[in-house]
């Protein structure tokens, strides 16, 4: 009795050790080949967009469990001195919900003197020695439509919450190399070219922008500066501000409702939100032609509030 007990155990610790070994083989096959892939894949959207030069990484790791790759030390910029380090770039969900995507990122501790000069002047300006933080990307398409959340938390700067809501109008628009465009055209400094190439593609629905300060607004506009003028040559610089970005002209009540609401955020910072929520979606290039005319406020429901 006791021998056939023993034998059954003894079969049962054989069974599950073989088990463990190939589940570890699998797991290994796993992370080795979906890591292969992985980077092959990175690395065709990189010279896809253009963007082999601009974005350097370390290595690609594959989690086997949740079969997402994370990208680890990554450089966006010269490899020497980059614009932004990051420890880590993690893809969560892909590719299973392709082309849906969910970026998670977290900016690498780095001090002033190991970034490009772009960033070190922005550093300088916004007064910190050393810049870290992190931030999340998420963007879901649903038909047409396609939503998307930008978060970015920096040290001693503020928190910034961007979300958005489009239509694609033109089907043929590949969603993967529409974000990889949008990417290439701020990296290569032209931003404007994403309305040559997607103007009448991309339509409008709604805009929310948010930013909690973290100590960056009293050190660019320190209180003693803010108040040597007086607040109508305050109010008078910003309208003239709204009118240059093409929100308003400049004797206009909306420029002067655009003004106060800088100017309370300005004397008192906490939290900035802008929202734009056209009656009905505008395609880019509309957008662009309002700014052109100094109408962007009204033509695309602009609010800008303070709280």
């Amino acid at each position: 009795m006791n021998l056939n007990i023993t034998t059954k155990l003894t079969k049962a610790l054989t069974a599950l050790i073989l088990f463990s070994c190939l589940a570890i083989f699998v797991l290994y096959l796993i992370q080795r080949y979906g890591t292969q892939y992985a980077e092959h894949k990175i690395q065709e959207q990189l010279e896809h967009s253009g963007l082999t030069s601009f974005v350097h990484y370390e290595s690609v790791h594959f989690d086997p469990f949740t079969l997402t790759p994370s990208l680890e030390n990554v450089r966006f910029g010269a490899d020497s001195s980059p614009w932004l380090r990051f420890a880590r770039i993690s893809l969560n969900q892909y590719p299973i919900k392709y082309p849906d995507l969910d970026v998670k990122f977290w900016i690498q501790e780095s001090p002033i003197a190991s970034v490009s000069g772009d960033t070190k002047r922005w550093m300088r300006a916004a007064g910190i020695e050393t810049l870290i933080g992190k931030g999340s990307f998420s963007s879901k398409a649903e038909g047409e439509k396609v939503l998307s959340q930008f978060k970015l938390d920096i040290k001693d700067v503020g928190k910034i919450s961007l979300s958005s809501n489009i239509n694609l109008l033109d089907q043929s628009v590949n969603l993967p190399e529409l974000r990889s465009d949008l990417l290439a055209s701020f990296a290569l400094g032209q931003p404007e070219a994403m309305l040559i190439m997607y103007g009448k593609a991309i339509e409008l629905r709604s805009l929310d922008m948010t930013y909690q300060d973290a100590g960056l607004i009293h050190h660019l506009f320190p209180q003693p500066a803010i108040g040597q003028e007086s607040k109508q040559s305050q109010l008078d610089y910003l309208t003239f501000g709204s009118q240059a970005l093409g929100l308003a002209a400049v004797d206009s009540k909306e420029a002067k409702q655009i003004a106060s609401a800088i100017w309370a955020f300005l004397n008192k910072p906490e939290k900035l939100t802008l929202s734009l929520s056209p009656s009905s979606p505008v395609n880019l290039k509309a957008l662009a032609l309002s700014a052109s005319e100094e109408k962007l406020y009204n033509d695309s429901n602009m609010t800008i509030t303070n709280h």
